[in-house]
């Protein structure tokens, strides 16, 4: 029975190694290039997943690599804009494995890629330099050319790449973080006061500007309000002296009636409350006048 159980054991691991040398696995996210003493052509690339059949080492081997996207942070490294100014900058890359076959023949693992891939970004952040440093910080995000920066040198990342015949695609190089020199802050926190002292002076002028043109429109305004009210009043007047020469040419008919009249009415506002008074003798004849209408000679 020992013996028995021993046996089994023994065809198991047999069986399993056997399975080993003779078969592979590929995923649903890799691809596999399997070489035949160390060589491969484009029918050795698998890319459908799957158990597949393999010769034994050492007559072939298979290498398997990620369909996923790989991506590479590069170091902070100081780079000169376009008006001298520094910068500290940090990029990545983000690359994928576009041609299985030659990324095996140029490369053949991450790593090495990696390491190749590393001076061409380096040399690609060179595209700052065309750049202001205004276009890189700035407040007014219209201003920034971040992300045109980033497509240039995506574009000139996967030309060099494409030379180079390693297979790979640049999907996005990107800039990760902007950093700035102690001096170059200092410089900018100057050039930033400089800034807004200049924004300050051209609002306050504006704002003179605008008071001293409201300030012209309400004296514009008051003026042809003056201008209006005095051609009314002048209106009036004239209306209120045709008024009065009519009834002037009236009492100078009967001027002492029109005097008796007027004092009349005179007394009456000033004496109120059963105030009694005492007329003149003179001046009864006008009153018994007043009170029929006619005027005593």
């Amino acid at each position: 029975m020992k013996n028995s159980l021993t046996a089994l054991i023994a065809f198991l691991v047999a069986l399993t190694l056997g399975a080993h040398a003779f078969f592979f696995q590929v995923r649903y996210d890799q691809v596999a290039v399997l070489t035949t003493f160390d060589r491969a052509d484009e029918k050795d690339v698998i890319r459908e997943p799957g158990l597949k059949l393999r010769a034994p080492w050492p007559f072939q081997k298979v290498t398997t690599y990620s369909k996923r996207l790989q991506v590479l942070e590069d170091q902070l490294e100081e780079q000169q804009t376009s008006d001298e100014k520094a910068v500290i900058i940090r990029t990545y890359v983000a690359w994928r494995i576009d041609d299985p076959l030659q990324f095996f023949k140029r490369l053949d693992t991450i790593k090495r890629a990696q390491e190749q891939i590393v001076p061409l970004l380096r040399t690609t952040r060179g595209i700052i330099s065309q750049y202001r440093f205004d276009q890189l910080v700035n407040t007014d995000a219209s201003e920034l050319k971040i992300n045109e920066i980033e497509v240039k040198a995506a574009a000139q990342l996967q030309k060099r790449i494409t030379e180079a015949g390693y297979g790979i695609v640049i999907e996005k190089v990107g800039i990760r973080r902007i950093m700035l020199p102690e001096k170059t802050t200092e410089s900018v926190f100057e050039t930033m006061k400089k800034t807004r002292e200049r924004m300050a002076a051209n609002a306050r002028q504006e704002g003179k500007a605008k008071a001293t043109a409201i300030v012209s429109q309400a004296a514009n305004a008051a003026a042809r309000m003056k201008a209006i009210a005095d051609r009314r009043a002048q209106a009036i007047r004239a209306k209120g002296d045709r008024e009065a020469a009519e009834h002037y040419a009236k009492f100078a008919q009967k001027e002492d009636f029109a005097i008796f009249l007027f004092r009349n009415e005179a007394l009456k506002k000033m004496l109120k409350n059963n105030t009694t008074f005492v007329l003149p003798a003179e001046d009864i004849g006008l009153f018994d006048t007043a009170s029929t209408g006619k005027l005593e000679k």
